[in-house]
């Protein structure tokens, strides 16, 4: 299976940390997976490659939470900021 999962940020500057964000998940990825995050422009684009539908589908579940985490951080602090 695989899925290719892109996102459009506000600017590359938030994409860039979405991405840096996610990166240590991907790297303890279960075994017969593989899952690589990178950047173009305002897109983060994830990529993952696996054959266990049920870790399948765990993977891209977390891999969402964990983006929506990182994108709400970054607007609190943007917003803190402009105050």
């Amino acid at each position: 299976m695989e899925s290719i999962i892109k996102i459009i940020h506000g600017n590359a500057k938030i994409s860039r940390a979405v991405a840096k964000s996610v990166i240590p998940d991907n790297l303890q990825a279960p075994p017969g997976f593989k899952i690589t995050t990178k950047v173009n422009r305002r897109t983060t684009i994830t990529k993952i490659y696996g054959k266990d539908l049920e870790a399948f589908i765990f993977i891209v579940d977390d891999l969402l939470q964990c983006i929506d985490a990182a994108n709400k951080t970054l607007e609190a602090i943007e917003i803190e900021g402009t105050s």
